[in-house]
C-alpha cells in the first residue's frame, strides 16, 4: 500500500509541472526590463522579492521565471484570486509578465529572520510532515514534490524553505476551504488532511529553514 501511495505521489509532482502553464512558447524575460517593473510588486514582496511577513506577503526571489510567470497569468485568467494581484496582472502583457518573472527569479536577498518562535513541539512535528509525511493520515512528505527540506524542484513545484509561517499557512488554509486555484488537485486532498495543528507546525518548520538552514 505504502509503495502504491509513494507512485501515486511521485505521478502527482509530475502532474505539478503542468499546473498553470501557458499554452504556446511564452516570451522569453528580460531582467533588467524587469526592474523597471518591481516597484509595483515591492510594497507586498519587499524591495527585492524577500516578502513581507507582517501581511503574509510571500517571498518571491529566487523562485523560478516560470514559476513566477504561470502565477501572474494565474491571477490575470481567473484561477488565482486576490484583488491586488488580479488589477496588477491584468495590466502586463505577456512580455511583461514575463520580464517582471526574469527580474525576481534573479534576485536573492537575505531571508528574514521568523516572525515569531515556535514551540520545539511544533518545528520537530512539522520537520517530520515535511521529511516524512503521516501514514496515518495518508500524507505523503512535503518534500516528495517540493525538494528537500522545501528546497523546490525547478520546473516542478516552488520551494518553500524560509517561506514565512504566515504565508504558508494561509495558502493551506485556501486550498482546504477550495479558495485557492492552481494546483488544487494537488494540494487539495494533502490540505484536507491537515489539522490546524499541522498546518502550523508545517509553517513554522519551514520558516525556520530560512537561508538553508
Amino acid at each position: 500500500m505504502r509503495t502504491v501511495r509513494l507512485m501515486a505521489g511521485i505521478a502527482a509532482c509530475l502532474l505539478l509541472a503542468s499546473i498553470g502553464r501557458v499554452d504556446g512558447a511564452p516570451p522569453a524575460g528580460d531582467a533588467t526590463r524587469g526592474a523597471e517593473i518591481a516597484p509595483t510588486c515591492q510594497g507586498c514582496h519587499g524591495p527585492h522579492g524577500e516578502g513581507v511577513a507582517a501581511t503574509a506577503g510571500p517571498r518571491i526571489a529566487g523562485q523560478t521565471a516560470e514559476y513566477l510567470a504561470a502565477q501572474l497569468h494565474a491571477y490575470a485568467d481567473g484561477a488565482r484570486t486576490n484583488p491586488v494581484m488580479t488589477a496588477i496582472a491584468k495590466g502586463l502583457d505577456d512580455q511583461k509578465k514575463a520580464d517582471a518573472a526574469a527580474y525576481f527569479a534573479s534576485q536573492s536577498p537575505p531571508f528574514a529572520a521568523p516572525a515569531t518562535r515556535a514551540s520545539d513541539a511544533h518545528v520537530a512535528r512539522g520537520k517530520t510532515l515535511v521529511r516524512v509525511g503521516d501514514e496515518s493520515k495518508q500524507l505523503q512528505a512535503c518534500a516528495n514534490c517540493h525538494g528537500p527540506d522545501g528546497s523546490g524542484e525547478r520546473l516542478a513545484a516552488p520551494y518553500l524553505a524560509g517561506q514565512s509561517a504566515a504565508y504558508i499557512a494561509s495558502a493551506i488554509r485556501e486550498w482546504k476551504t477550495g479558495a485557492r486555484h492552481g494546483g488544487e488537485i494537488l494540494m487539495g486532498p494533502v490540505a484536507s488532511r491537515l489539522d490546524d495543528n499541522d498546518i502550523a507546525a508545517v509553517s513554522a518548520y519551514l520558516e525556520s529553514l530560512a537561508g538553508g538552514e
